[in-house]
C-alpha cells in the first residue's frame, strides 16, 4: 500500500511524499515551477526540507528516498545538493537515499 501526500505547496514549489510499504519507507518528490528557479528558491526549499526531516525523524524514519529519472542529470544534482546519494538504477529511474 502506498499513500501520497502533499507536504508543502506554493506558487513556486511543491514537495510531496509517498509513504511506501505500509508506511515504512518514504519517497520525496520535489517540483519547481518552470522559470522560478533561483538561489532564494533553493534556500526556501532547504529550510522546508530541514523542517520536514526533523518531523520524519520524530516519526521514527531513518532513511528517505528519491527517484529522479535516470536521464535527468539536473534533477540528480539538485537532489544531491540536499544530501542524497545514488544507490542504484532501477528501470528508467535513479534511486537516491539519505540517512537521517
Amino acid at each position: 500500500m502506498n499513500v501520497r501526500k502533499i507536504l508543502y505547496e506554493d506558487k513556486d514549489i511543491r514537495i510531496g511524499c509517498d509513504y511506501l510499504n505500509d508506511i515504512k519507507k518514504i519517497a520525496l518528490h520535489l517540483d519547481v515551477t518552470e522559470g522560478s528557479w533561483s538561489c532564494s528558491i533553493y534556500k526556501k526549499i532547504d529550510k522546508i526540507f530541514k523542517t520536514l526531516i526533523e518531523g520524519f525523524k520524530g516519526d521514527g524514519y531513518t532513511e528517505i528516498y528519491a527517484t529522479p529519472f535516470k536521464s535527468d542529470k539536473k534533477a540528480q544534482k539538485l537532489i544531491a545538493m540536499f544530501g542524497f546519494k545514488i544507490i542504484n538504477d532501477h528501470d528508467n529511474l535513479t534511486v537516491m537515499k539519505i540517512k537521517i
